[in-house]
This record gives structure tokens, sequence and C-alpha cells, in this order.
């Protein structure tokens, strides 16, 4: 669970630094940040435009991988929408003359050729568009097989709920019995939560009510398990949270279940 944390703090991170570059960049650069580009040279210098120096600063200091990936929820979406690549016009009329459809893969190519320009390489456009029309290919195909071959179906299913458990027993490892953890736990219908600090005792897995396909509306049905920890209740880092907390999730002898995804260690 650990480098979910980290992934999850980046993508954060990115959020709250394109967010506020975006409000700076419409006051301190000379271009025009609300021109929508047309292309994709455009895109890469409309981006120039919009971030500030100290923005670029740390996205040459992350990994192409870790900042495509994170940025796809933060300033992916900022392209998605702002350039209206949902909506079509000159810039996703470009991007369908390479092929090249989705929204996200139209982020994902300006993001990646972002990247690659300040690192001060090569863009790479063809190899970005193949990889692209490759992954839809594949996915066509595995979608066919999922739909039509009853026996490559079964053992997509046996797969999926095979990885579901393998990654329940890492998660048991690396919280043994005798963890303190940090928990993130409900205190009402509204999703509101709270931390509260405690100690693992044991572990159990359960089969969600709900069960989703693979692949497509014609996949296989997939049973998941999810799992919860057992948490003897050390402190209440809101203390003012505690009774609303014991009403809604039933704490018995000082413990209470809680998601296994909503656990962190204490560093």
């Amino acid at each position: 669970m650990k480098h979910v944390f980290k992934y999850l703090k980046i993508t954060v991170f990115i959020a709250l630094v394109v967010l506020s570059s975006i409000g700076m960049g419409q006051e301190i650069n000379h271009g025009n940040p609300k021109y929508k580009p047309k292309n994709l040279e455009e895109a890469v210098s409309q981006l120039s435009i919009v971030l500030s120096d100290s923005t670029k600063q740390e996205i040459s200091s992350m990994t192409e991988e870790e900042f495509v990936g994170n940025a796809h929820l933060s300033l992916g979406m900022w392209i998605r929408n702002e350039w209206r690549l949902w909506k079509g016009g000159d810039l996703v009329d470009y991007f369908e003359s390479m092929g090249i459809f989705h929204p996200d893969d139209m982020s994902g190519i300006i993001l990646t050729s972002y990247y690659r320009e300040l690192q001060g390489q090569e863009w790479q456009v063809d190899e970005q568009v193949q990889h692209c029309k490759q992954f839809w290919n594949e996915r066509q195909d595995y979608i066919y097989r999922l739909e039509n071959d009853t026996a490559f179906a079964h053992a997509e299913k046996e797969r999926y709920e095979q990885l579901d458990r393998e990654m329940n027993e890492r998660t048991k490892n690396q919280y043994p019995i005798g963890t303190q953890v940090r928990a993130w736990v409900d205190y009402s219908i509204f999703g509101d939560r709270s931390e509260v600090v405690g100690e693992i005792i044991g572990w159990r897995s359960k089969q969600s009510s709900v069960k989703s396909r693979i692949g497509s509306s014609q996949g296989p049905l997939v049973t998941s398990e999810y799992l919860e920890a057992n948490i003897r209740i050390i402190e209440y880092k809101d203390i003012k949270k505690q009774k609303r907390i014991e009403r809604y999730i039933k704490r018995h002898n000082g413990e209470m279940w809680v998601s296994a995804s909503l656990i962190e260690p204490i560093e």
C-alpha cells in the first residue's frame, strides 16, 4: 500500500502545482494563455506559456512515467477540458487525422511530448501514435476472445480472481499482526472520514456484493474479494469525532474493522 500512497501524493502535488501555475501563468506570461492550440506543436508551446518556470523544474525532476501517469487526472484533465478534446475542433481534427480518436490518448501524447521537450529529447510522435493504435487493436482482439472463447474467458476470470487474492496476501504481509497504522474511518453516510491510529490485530477477506465484468458488458463475471483489518484503536486524531465514529462503525471492545485501502504505515 505504501507505493499507492506515494503515487497519490505525486498526483495531488501535480494537481496543486499545475493549478497554481496556470493561475500565475495568466499574469506573468506574455503569450495568450487562453489560446486553443490547433496541433501538437502549438499544444507543447502553449503549455510552456501556461506553466511557470518553477513548475517546469518540478516536472523535469520526475521520471516520464511519474509525470505522464500522475498528470492524467490533473494537467491532463485540464488539457482535455480546456482545449475541448471531448467536443471536437482543430486540435481534435489534427489527432484524428493521425488515427488517434480518444481524448485520453490525445492528452497523453501532449503530456509525453511536453515532458520530452523539457528534457531536450525527441518527441518520437510516430512511435507514440503507433503505441496507441497497438493498444486499441490488442484490446479489440482481447474483448473478442473474452466474448467468443469460453475457455479463454474462464481462464481470465480465474486469473483476475487469483490476482485479487495475491494482492490481499501482499497487503497482509506488508502489515503483520501488531503493526501500528494510520487509518481513515467513516463516521457518516455521506462518506465523511476521520483519522485514527491503531494496531492491527487481525485480517479478514470478504466477497464483494457487486460483481464486475472483464473487458466489456459481455465479458465474464468476476467475484472480487476485499480485505479488512481489525484494528485496536490507540488514538482518535479528532477526539470530537470519537462518539460519532463509534456509533457509525459499531466499535466493539475498542476494536473496529477498516478497509485495507484506508490504512497507511506510520512513518
